[in-house]
Order: C-alpha cells, then sequence, then structure tokens
C-alpha cells in the first residue's frame, strides 16, 4: 500500500529517458528545486534483464538494473501536492502491465490526472523557441492547454511508455496528458534543456505551481 502516506489533491508527472533528455531533465528539475524526497522504487526484477556487464581493470562489476522510482512533493503552502515517478530504463517487456501498475499506484496516492513529458523532433531552427505541443485523453484537458499557448498533436503517435502510460490510463478512466517539447532534429543525441524549460513552464501554469527556473534558462542560453 502507500505507507498511510496522504496527499492533497497531487499532480503526477513520469518521465522516461528519450531525445534531447528533454522529459528526464524536466522531471530532475522539479525533484531538485521542489525538494523531493524518495516515496517508493519499483522491484527491477522481471522487468529488465542484464545482457553485458562491465570491466574495470580487468574486474567484473556487478550487475545493477535501471531503477524505477517514485518522489513526492509536499506543499508547504498547504495547496496541491505532487508526485515525480522517473524510470532509468524502458522494460523491453511488459510495458502496458508496467503501466498499469503505475496507474494502480497513483490512484491509491489520490491522484486523478496523468501527465507525461516527451520531445518532438524537427526542423526548427536553434535560434528560436521551442513549441510544445500537447495531447490528452479527453477534450476538456486539451481545451486547457490551447490557453496556455501549447499547440494540439493533431495525428501521430507517441512512442515509449510516454505514449503506452497514457494509453492505459484512458482505459482505466483515468486523466492523462503529454507535453511534447519541440528540438531540431540534429541535435536529438545531445541535451536540449530549452524544449524542457518550455514543457516545465506550460506544466506549472496548468497546476497552478511556482518554480524557479533560473538555471534551465541559463542552460538554455549556454547552448544557444
Amino acid at each position: 500500500m502507500t505507507n498511510e502516506i496522504r496527499l492533497n489533491s497531487p499532480w503526477f508527472v513520469a518521465v522516461w529517458p528519450g531525445m534531447g533528455h528533454v522529459a528526464v531533465s524536466a522531471g530532475f528539475y522539479l525533484i531538485s528545486k521542489l525538494g523531493m524526497h524518495l516515496h517508493k522504487e519499483v522491484c527491477p526484477m522481471g522487468l529488465f534483464d542484464v545482457d553485458h556487464v562491465e570491466v574495470v581493470d580487468g574486474i567484473i562489476q556487478a550487475s545493477e538494473l535501471p531503477r524505477s522510482r517514485y518522489f513526492v512533493y509536499r506543499d508547504p503552502n498547504g495547496k496541491r501536492d505532487g508526485v515525480v515517478f522517473i524510470g532509468e530504463a524502458q522494460p523491453a517487456v511488459g510495458k502496458y502491465l508496467f503501466c498499469n501498475e503505475i496507474i494502480a499506484y497513483a490512484k491509491e496516492l489520490g491522484v486523478t490526472e496523468i501527465t507525461t513529458f516527451a520531445a518532438m523532433a524537427s526542423h526548427m531552427r536553434p535560434e528560436h523557441e521551442s513549441r510544445v505541443f500537447a495531447a490528452a485523453t479527453d477534450e476538456v484537458t486539451l481545451d486547457s492547454f490551447i490557453q496556455r499557448e501549447a499547440e494540439v498533436l493533431k495525428d501521430g503517435n507517441i512512442s515509449g511508455l510516454n505514449g503506452v502510460l497514457l494509453g492505459a490510463a484512458a482505459a482505466a478512466h483515468v486523466n492523462g496528458s503529454c507535453f511534447l517539447g519541440e528540438m531540431p532534429s540534429i541535435f536529438h543525441q545531445f541535451s536540449y534543456p530549452k524544449a524542457s524549460l518550455k514543457v516545465l513552464r506550460i506544466f506549472c501554469q496548468s497546476v497552478g505551481l511556482t518554480l524557479d527556473t533560473t538555471e534551465l534558462e541559463e542552460e538554455a542560453k549556454a547552448m544557444d
């Protein structure tokens, strides 16, 4: 269960590694700036396997499986608490089952809406502002994002657990949404903080969260 934890109208964000580190950078920034603490870690056995070992100076190192963790934020003003789920990797099999387990646990914590972050590669020029595209499981939620300068993802797909989790949420009658930060396709292997920054700004507006983004702004300027 939830160790008797009680959260006040919590928002919920789930992120995994992807292009430009857009999602995980935003997730870790939330954890750092809000002083969130580790609440629970998911057992990786059965989700991941080991296909190689590291060798350092001839010594074989112990194998480590990717971590998947829940971090909790307590709003000091007594408004909305929050939860960030960060996975270091996506399981090769059992994705939908894993997503259903995440949703079930989120509901135990009192979560009624799930958000994921992702990246969208385009032919944008690096000196231009990143756009944020949004998709949601219901029209009401989607309309609220349009009012916050997000563009609707008209067609296409959201690959990986960033999308699968929301499909599972829709099936479980839990509202869900995804914010996709735009980045230049030629930089897909590099960290792109400008997209993470824009995603965080729109997300914070949507949940009424005040967040100091100064450091992320400086990283974005350095990248420019």
